[in-house]
């Protein structure tokens, strides 16, 4: 019965152009109700839909990644053949939630976060079952990212999207009110029966990331200040920032400090936003086998109201556009530079070139451009600054006590100050590294977060520590002078004055 219901739908012209639509640069494959069949496949035309439901097809699914020839995919392909292959990649997220109601409001919420970083071509669509799909094309975001090509940034982009999008989430549309959590400050769901519906305990909505503290054990390192959690029992564990022993941290306090604040992977588990190489996704207009429902195209304004009814394959409407190619191409640059700013423990440091540390430090005037702005302070980028601004005075010269109070005076400046805690935690680590690093190469890299105004000398170097030094040299310093200069016996002063405070206070 249910094949015949398959075959029906898919003979239907109106499907096999949008299943045609979606495949197009994209790996399928095809399931039969039970098995997949071979990967990879295409859908060029409509009659290759109608081929394979006359051959029990009863859904298709197609990959995140754009190819150049999908047909030229080959199972353990290395990354750099993959990448060879790869033009690009989509932007979606599987939001799964076994509260229906629930799955509804936190996709409407990615929908209003998405927008409220002005991306403009956001479309989604019901998966056929408990959940739905949000998709912004590769069209909507930039060429280059950080000095990469962004269609090289897969799968580690769409990830740091995804976490960033939910912590944005419990921050700004998420909220405990006594017995009930108010989402978007308008829509009331009850503890005792989102716990119920979740067969979960109240008190499980604040643990960390969804997780059981009884069984992870959560690590500290005292050095650099990297936490991690684990499920492995060990005599000992070894920071993999700076390869120090870590320590097991007592959580019971921590989540007695929690328990009013949400947590949306208690209830959305992150491994169910599958972003990885040739992943796939169900494509809109294909069967769900369990629920034989249409996964269908949903207005992002009628998420909310919609009925499972209208996934029904005689009440589908093709009117809805999911994922549309005309995107303004860099539409999403505000949201990957808020993606890469969120979690800096994410963050490598890819050049491990060893350079000279100049004798004396390199004075604040022969710095860069970029550099001079990061240090009047900024709205966005500011963990990533930090980072720059570490190493860049750390390879002018400039000693650890130096660095913190320029760090601690950058700090104030910025519209929203970093927390101490991260600053003190970056200098441990930088001070317990044997070799530095100089800061990222221009330009993409400080174009991304507003910095980069390019003088006449800019255009001969390649790094912001360069160009500090050869300014540096060319203004006549680091010759050998008898004694401090009194620029140097001035920055002594100020610094001892502010000790000699800070001990009397």
């Amino acid at each position: 019965m249910f094949i015949a219901k398959t075959l029906s739908f898919y003979k239907q012209a109106n499907v096999q152009r949008a299943l045609v639509e979606q495949a197009r640069d994209k790996e399928v494959s095809v399931k039969f109700q039970t098995f997949f069949g071979k990967r990879p496949e295409t859908l060029y035309t409509e009659g290759d839909v109608l081929d394979f439901a006359k051959k029990k097809a009863s859904s298709f699914h197609c990959s995140e990644e754009l190819w150049t020839n999908p047909l030229h995919i080959k199972t353990g392909m290395s990354q750099n053949e993959l990448k060879d292959l790869r033009k690009g990649w989509d932007l979606i997220l599987d939001i799964d939630c076994p509260y229906w109601q629930l799955s509804k409001l936190i996709t409407h919420l990615f929908i209003k976060a998405l927008e409220a970083h002005d991306m403009k071509s956001v479309s989604s669509k019901y998966s056929g079952n408990k959940g739905f799909h949000i998709a912004v094309p590769f069209e909507a975001f930039p060429e280059t990212f950080q000095g990469q090509d962004t269609k090289d940034l897969f799968p580690e982009a769409p990830r740091r999207i995804a976490y960033y999008l939910l912590d944005y989430l419990a921050k700004h549309y998420v909220e405990a009110q006594g017995d009930y959590f108010v989402f978007d400050k308008q829509y009331k769901i009850s503890k005792e029966k989102l716990a119920k519906a979740l067969g979960k305990g109240v008190k499980d909505f604040a643990a960390a990331r969804g997780e059981d503290h009884e069984q992870r054990i959560h690590l500290l390192c005292r050095s650099c200040g990297y936490i991690t959690r684990t499920t492995e029992r060990k005599d000992t564990y070894v920071c993999p920032v700076c390869n120090g022993i870590m320590q097991e941290e007592r959580m019971q306090q921590r989540r007695e400090e929690r328990t009013d604040r949400f947590d949306p992977l208690t209830i959305i588990d992150v491994d169910t936003i599958l972003i990885a190489h040739r992943h796939l996704y169900r494509m809109p207009y294909s069967f769900h086998e369990k629920s034989e429902l249409i996964s269908v195209p949903v207005e992002n304004c009628k998420v909310l109201s919609f009925k499972k009814s209208q996934a029904r394959p005689e009440n589908v409407d093709f009117s809805v556009p999911f994922l549309e190619r005309d995107a303004t191409p860099g539409e999403a640059t505000k949201l990957l530079v808020a993606a890469y700013d969120f979690d800096p423990q994410l963050e490598e440091e890819k050049e491990k070139k060893t350079f000279a540390v100049p004798e004396e430090a390199v004075p604040e005037k022969f710095f860069p451009p970029c550099i001079r702005a990061i240090l009047q302070g900024l709205k966005d980028g500011r963990k990533r600054s930090m980072f720059t601004l570490i190493n860049f005075l750390r390879g002018c010269g400039w000693g650890f006590e130096q660095i913190e109070e320029a760090l601690h005076e950058w700090n104030q400046r910025n519209e929203e100050p970093l927390r101490e805690v991260e600053l003190k935690s970056r200098l441990r680590y930088e001070k317990n590294k044997r070799e530095a690093a100089p800061p990222h190469n221009c330009k993409r890299y400080y174009q991304d977060f507003g910095v980069c105004h390019p003088d006449e000398f800019c255009n001969r170097i390649k790094n912001p520590l360069q160009y500090a030094k050869l300014k540096a040299a060319r203004g006549g310093h680091g010759k050998k002078r008898r004694g401090l200069t009194e620029e140097q016996r001035a920055a002594r002063r100020k610094y001892r004055e502010k000790k000699k405070k800070q001990r009397t206070s």
